[in-house]
């Protein structure tokens, strides 16, 4: 374990220092931790802008038929465990819910990848640590497209500003809509395609996000999207027209969501009212290890000599770090 995290540091430090040079938006983010989390095979996350909490989905549901979502604070410890009933009875395939958002006065929607819907989630009891939210027979429902399989919706995101929302297709094709005039009491909405992410060059979409919803609203790049994509291990700023503004590597942290590599990647993206984005990570057919990365948004970033003399630093604490690690472990 301790020179899994070694290793993982290692990569996180030298990573950071290489987005150094990243233009845009963001190349303002270096990163502010990165924590394993109780929630397994996470797969969407969304920021609660109300309580200042994080909520995060697992895809995959029980033999009951029940989903299991985590929540937690902003520096990654869970606060409660969340609970939805009903998975199974959505129909004869897997139920799989694969992204999140917050809407305001305690209500999420969730975005079901299989059958291309998304539902209005309310809390409906509370005891100790542990939260209810509506089953899925009872979440008003909007379709976003037909039956997909697993290659559908697979990430949504909510503009609090416009009331708009926007989901992405996973593949086959990679689809961006923009979802407007969305009424959850008759189920309708008005569902476009943005533009074509094609050009992006992603393999595969994995979540989008909004900026407008916290401190960047009214700023010139406001109106923009993250969109990430898990398999290429990339975070775009894109218009709403397809255009990529800025870029932010995350190869760096293979060695730590994908230590085995058995297909471990990022799901899901949200940002908080200061900017700050959040990422979740599944562990594909791995060690089963979800992970919550926080990267922090500043608006002055070191030069390319103080990440120099960083990282060198930080690479004399791993090697001090490794030969404690090889002494415990002859000891053992």
């Amino acid at each position: 374990m301790k020179t899994t995290l070694l290793r993982a540091g290692i990569a996180i430090f030298a990573f950071t220092a290489a987005s150094a040079n990243a233009a845009g938006l963001l190349g303002n983010y270096t990163v502010g931790f990165a924590k394993a989390i109780d929630t397994k095979e996470a797969s969407g996350v969304a920021y609660n802008w109300d309580t200042n909490r994080l909520m995060v989905t697992n895809d995959e549901e029980e033999k009951d038929g029940t989903s299991r979502f985590g929540e937690y604070d902003l520096d990654g410890n869970k606060t409660a465990d969340i609970v939805l009933s009903g998975c199974l009875s959505l129909g004869s395939a897997q139920c799989d819910p694969e992204g999140l958002t917050y809407v305001g006065k305690g209500k999420y929607v969730v975005a079901e990848e299989r059958y291309q819907d998304i539902a209005l989630l309310s809390q409906i009891g509370s005891s100790g640590g542990t939260r209810t939210y509506t089953a899925y027979p009872d979440a008003p429902t909007i379709s976003i497209g037909p039956d997909a399989g697993n290659s559908g919706l697979e990430g949504i995101a909510y503009n609090r500003m416009t009331g708009d929302y926007f989901g992405v297709k996973e593949t086959s094709s990679q689809t961006v809509w923009k979802i407007s005039g969305v009424d959850f009491v008759t189920e309708t909405a008005t569902v476009t395609s943005l533009f074509n992410p094609a050009a992006l060059g992603l393999n595969r979409l994995s979540d989008i996000a909004v900026l407008s919803n916290g401190k960047f609203a009214g700023t010139s790049y406001g109106d923009n999207l993250l969109i990430l994509s898990g398999r290429s291990f990339k975070l775009l700023e894109v218009t709403q027209t397809g255009t990529v503004v800025s870029d932010y590597d995350l190869s760096g942290f293979k060695s730590l969501v994908d230590p085995t590599n058995a297909g471990g990647k990022f799901e899901g993206v949200t940002l908080d009212k200061a900017g700050n984005i959040y990422l979740v990570s599944d562990d594909g057919d791995g060690p089963n290890q979800s992970y919550l990365v926080k990267l922090t948004h500043s608006s002055a970033m070191p030069e390319p000599a103080s990440w120099a003399m960083m990282v060198a630093g930080f690479g004399l604490v791993g090697g001090a770090m490794r030969r404690r690690c090889k002494a415990a472990t002859a000891f053992a």
